[in-house]
């Protein structure tokens, strides 16, 4: 599978294009590849019985190559006397056709040609976003629909600058065209960095709008070449997109040694657009070792662990593996599959390797490293929504050496583990043996000080003076029940109220945690501090509340 970059932090489009333009320099076409790292893509959209007129050929070889493989319908123009007299002096003799015409007044007949193929000559008009500019770029898609024929293409090669994406998203749907973008990764140049910028291959395809029918919104992207995928709107064209300079961006930064500070990137499942992979870069801020680079695989359901869930954790997770850099993963997801260790390593493989120094060679062998042996395994039980919370999911989660524990999480905080409890197998005859919550466990260390206050107002031996009735214990917060059902099974002389705002993690806890009430253990649907007042109002006394 393929997978879709994306970046948790902010993406500084503007930095972006300043550090491009200034590796660039003045050597613009060599950006954009010529016909032979173009082919893969431009071979798919343009074909050889095309009439194609070339806009804004420079003295670029595409034109040249293109005849050379068979492309031989076809008419190059630019503006510049100079270019012309050059590229027809050079290729007379082959007997192509070079033309000096501006592209805002084409001097050609309506209809004329099946395809306009565009290298970089959308970016050079398009450079200031300004109203002037504009309305001349207009005027030039104007002039390209005119000589297109119905069901042409208009085939352009851009770096897609936000401003240039956002008319060609704009102007082509609303003249009832398909927009189609795709990424041509044989031309992305690599420069002394290792950081290739994303080149795109935008395919407008021109239909035929009828008076009064609405604009078309058809647009697709493939941009890791996965199928084209059908997008609702420009603004998530634009996200993909972005995403892609974004990752590239990040891989620029990520080539000085110590540039990845934790550094928090996403890999996404390009059909569904959902996160797959949790990538963070970590960096040892020490003298270089011979051991350069490392992916460390969190097994499923370990992410939240400090050692693997929290920056600190993580530094010291690299120091211990002693490589200079290392990738730990995430496998977040909860509703998808991702088989075993071997396969998750050759789907990760060439995204990760974007991820090296720069200066290790994209060939090297990178070891794969993680705990336990295998992935891990987690096991959805049940999944609903509060109407406080939002969606939660129940799950089972094997650990090493046997252990399994039972969670319940809230999706608006994945990172967050809202309540845990260790499960034990329980057999009944007759039947097969079963996991339930084990109430004789606290998860929670905090849990354990919290309990031990309650044993000193509730156990003889440690209380100043036996009280003559159970001592009352309030519980604020019911989670998954386990405080509750701890003090309730360990402190026979206690009486426990426990009070959740939720009702519907009122009904996990039963339904999921072994929390069940009697006389002495009884749950309230409230908010905790009402609870309280109303308590102190009643002339009812707590000996303790946690």
């Amino acid at each position: 599978m393929d997978l879709l970059p994306k970046s948790a932090q902010e993406f500084n489009e503007k930095q972006y294009w300043e550090t491009f333009f200034a590796k660039r320099g003045t050597e613009a076409f060599e950006w954009y590849g010529e016909y032979p790292q173009l082919c893969e893509v431009l071979n798919k959209y343009v074909r050889t019985k095309d009439h194609i007129l070339v806009a804004g050929c420079g003295n670029s070889t595409l034109s040249a190559d293109m005849w050379n493989v068979g492309y031989k319908s076809m008419v190059s123009v630019d503006i510049s006397d100079v270019v012309v007299r050059q590229m027809q002096q050079k290729h007379a003799a082959a007997g192509m056709t070079f033309t000096k015409m501006d592209l805002m007044k084409l001097e050609f007949p309506d209809k004329e040609f099946t395809c306009v193929l565009d290298k970089g000559t959308l970016d050079a008009v398009y450079t200031h976003d300004d109203q002037e500019t504009a309305e001349k770029v207009e005027t030039m898609f104007k002039e390209i629909g005119r000589v297109l024929r119905v069901g042409g293409r208009y085939v352009c090669v851009s770096l897609l600058q936000g401003h240039i994406l956002d008319k060609l998203l704009q102007w082509f749907p609303q003249q009832g065209w398909m927009v189609r973008i795709c990424r041509c990764k044989g031309a992305e140049n690599t420069d002394s960095g290792g950081i290739p910028f994303p080149v795109f291959v935008v395919v407008c395809t021109k239909f035929e709008l009828k008076p009064g029918s609405p604009p078309m919104n058809v647009l697709e992207v493939t941009l890791q070449g996965e199928k084209p995928r059908r997008l609702p709107s420009a603004a998530a064209v634009r996200q993909a997109v972005t995403s892609l300079q974004q990752f590239a961006f990040t891989r620029h930064g990520l080539t000085s040694p110590g540039s990845g500070e934790d550094l928090r990137l996403e890999l996404c499942d390009p059909d569904t657009d959902r996160t797959r992979f949790v990538l963070f870069v970590v960096d040892r801020w020490r003298k270089k070792t011979k051991k350069a680079f490392a992916i460390f695989i969190v097994p499923q359901g370990r992410e939240t662990e400090w050692l693997f869930g929290s920056p600190a954790g993580r530094r010291q997770l690299a120091e211990t593996a002693g490589h200079d850099r290392l990738v730990v993963v995430h496998l977040p997801a909860r509703d998808h599959q991702y088989g075993d260790l071997e396969q998750v390593k050759a789907e990760l493989s060439e995204s990760v390797m974007q991820l090296r120094p720069g200066h290790l060679r994209d060939d090297v062998q990178v070891p794969f490293l993680t705990c336990g042996g295998d992935l891990g395994r987690r096991e959805l039980r049940h999944r609903g929504t509060s109407a406080l919370s939002g969606q939660y999911v129940v799950e089972d989660v094997h650990l090493e050496e046997g252990e399994s524990v039972r969670r319940l999480v809230f999706l608006a905080n994945v990172n967050v583990i809202q309540s845990e409890a260790r499960l034990k197998r329980v057999s009944v005859k007759g039947q097969p043996a079963a996991l339930e919550a084990d109430g004789d466990h606290l998860s929670c260390c905090h849990h354990r000080y919290m309990a031990a206050g309650v044993a000193l107002v509730t156990e003889p031996s440690a209380a100043p003076a036996p009280a003559a009735a159970p001592a009352r214990v309030l519980v604020i917060g019911l989670g998954g029940g386990g405080l509750s059902r701890f003090i309730h099974g360990k402190f026979p002389k206690a009486s426990v109220d426990v009070v959740d705002i939720d009702p519907e993690v009122v009904t996990v806890a039963k339904d999921w945690f072994g929390f069940t009430e009697d006389d002495r253990l009884r749950a309230h649907v409230a908010d905790g501090l009402q609870f309280i007042r109303d308590c102190k109002a009643k002339g009812e006394r707590m000996e303790t509340w946690t």
